[in-house]
């Protein structure tokens, strides 16, 4: 009886334990948000370390490869060589290119024996064929610039809610990366999919088959043009689905305790706070197993 669970274990993709497995398969995560560092505020958009942590456990193992297409300071590529993963990752603004090298030279060991490959490239996202071969990724986490919502966002802080306690209670801090042309952070919406759906596509090809992509993002709100809600994450799924992925799964990252509640639309229209974000797990399908 223990020689087959052992042999369970061993076949398990990720290399977890039926009782690691169990443990970490909520739906809603809670207990991953950490005190931001000084590049994360540089940044002005990211994710902590421990979010990238549970996520690679998951959905790779020791040796596995990892891409992230929007490195902004490194968190992605900084979790996967703590884990012993190898990695990818690209970044077209050099600032946060050297931010992100800095800290992966400054970072300890891995806590394996496994010591990963990591390469980064000062370079657009759009062009990883060049530099990653196909099948050869297991896991892509990323989180995107969000179209130009940033840029709208920022305006709306200064004109609307500068005094809010969106800014000084939360601090939440918003400004744009830069003002390269090859910067998702800068296209329309509609643009902004349409160069989404690509890259996808592109990350299929070099995905494993029964890989996994999945993408960090935040639903938004612009109601001065009509749209008091832009459903990113569905439109995410959606353009992941037409590049060749399955929607295979949806977790939600809870912080709540990390942002007080602000009146939003007070007398005349209610709406909630959102104070979530989205990983929206897509997944290559697996090959056809020969039937002989």
């Amino acid at each position: 009886m223990s020689e087959n669970k052992n042999k369970k274990m061993v076949r398990s993709f990720n290399g977890l334990t039926a009782s690691e497995w169990a443990s970490l398969s909520k739906s809603v995560w809670n207990d991953v948000s950490s005190p931001r560092e000084w590049y994360h505020i540089e940044h002005g958009a990211t994710f902590s370390v421990a979010l990238a942590e549970r996520a690679i456990k998951i959905y790779s193992k020791i040796g596995d490869t990892v891409l992230d297409p929007f490195l902004g300071v490194g968190t992605t590529l900084v979790a996967a060589k703590n884990l012993g993963r190898n990695g990818y990752g690209f970044e077209v603004y050099k600032k946060f290119y050297d931010i992100t090298k800095d800290l992966l030279s400054q970072e300890k060991l891995p806590l394996t024996d496994f010591n990963p490959n990591i390469k980064i490239y000062n370079e657009d996202c759009r062009n990883l064929l060049r530099y990653v071969p196909e099948e050869t990724i297991q896991l892509t986490f990323t989180s995107p610039p969000y179209a130009n919502f940033i840029h709208r966002s920022v305006k709306d802080r200064r004109e609307t809610h500068k005094e809010s306690l969106l800014v000084k209670a939360n601090r939440s801090v918003v400004k744009p990366y830069g003002d390269d042309s090859r910067d998702f952070g800068n296209l329309e919406y509609d643009d902004y999919l349409k160069e989404i759906e690509a890259l996808m596509k592109k990350i299929f090809q070099v995905t494993k088959p029964g890989g996994y992509n999945i993408w960090v993002v935040k639903d938004h709100r612009d109601p001065q043009n009509g749209k008091p809600l832009i459903p990113l994450h569905v439109d995410i799924a959606n353009v992941g689905e037409k590049a060749g992925f399955i929607w295979h799964d949806l977790i939600i990252w809870d912080q709540n305790a990390q942002r007080k509640l602000v009146v939003l639309g007070y007398p005349s229209v209610f709406y909630v706070n959102i104070n979530h974000t989205f990983l929206v797990v897509l997944r290559k399908p697996q090959l056809k197993r020969d039937k002989k």
